[in-house]
């Protein structure tokens, strides 16, 4: 399921027949208000539920966390990838009976096996590094979207919903400023038929409905219109 706690408990409630719960679990939706992942974990465990997770590693950002992170952990362990971390982290909750987890080659696979292979709980120590590690992801992402795409069907105006924040986001990274490659990426999508602008936005919310991570896709797309649109315009009349 993707709702918050109050819901699942409703389904608990009203389906004591369920044998098994699949919760979005990682170390950066722990916390998270929107997600509520400690709670619906812990609700899993007052109904006695067993877990099945996903998004271990979040849409595979927690493979790539920010330089300053990804020091963190390589001062600690230099051997370990980032995924290792966010694998880890689930895999030793009480209750957990299977981690899924995507992957997109033979190196990725291998880095998983491994790490479930020779599964080590993590200490006190790696648990001060996750959360300073969290905090710096937090601040380094604007928009926390993980690309599901479960929106995109649901926009009547076919926005490139996910395209456009991952590009928003590169471009809030950046210290360049002017014709980034990222307007030069934005550019190329709103020119296409297919695909709407984000000042095409009509705050309709059906996107909203659809998303797993609870985001108010109408407010950070104005925030991305603002970012790209007069940009673009400015490039097409100097080009047109």
């Amino acid at each position: 399921m993707h709702d918050n706690s109050e819901y699942l408990e409703k389904i608990l409630k009203e389906h004591p027949e369920i044998d098994f719960i699949q919760l979005q679990l990682n170390y950066l939706d722990w916390e998270d208000n929107g997600v509520e992942a400690r709670k619906c974990y812990e609700l899993s465990k007052k109904y006695e539920k067993p877990v099945v997770v996903m998004e271990p590693v979040k849409g595979g950002s927690l493979a790539n966390v920010p330089p300053k992170a990804e020091e963190l952990m390589k001062e600690y362990n230099s051997e370990a990838s980032p995924a290792s971390w966010a694998l880890r982290f689930v895999a030793e909750l009480d209750n957990v009976m299977m981690v899924l987890s995507g992957v997109s080659n033979q190196e990725q696979l291998d880095d998983n096996l491994e790490t479930f292979n020779n599964l080590k709980p993590i200490n006190n120590e790696e648990r001060e590094i996750i959360n300073k590690v969290t905090d710096i992801i937090h601040s380094a992402i604007a928009i926390p979207c993980t690309s599901c795409d479960y929106c995109i069907n649901s926009c009547p105006e076919n926005i490139y919903i996910s395209k456009y924040f991952e590009l928003y986001n590169t471009e809030k990274q950046t210290e360049w400023k002017g014709f980034s490659q990222q307007l030069n990426y934005y550019l190329s999508y709103i020119t296409r038929d297919e695909y709407g602008r984000a000042s095409d936005c009509i705050e309709c919310g059906a996107c909203v409905e659809q998303c797993p991570q609870h985001l108010d896709i109408p407010k950070y797309m104005k925030e991305v219109s603002e970012e790209f649109d007069p940009a673009a315009d400015a490039t097409n009349e100097i080009f047109s």
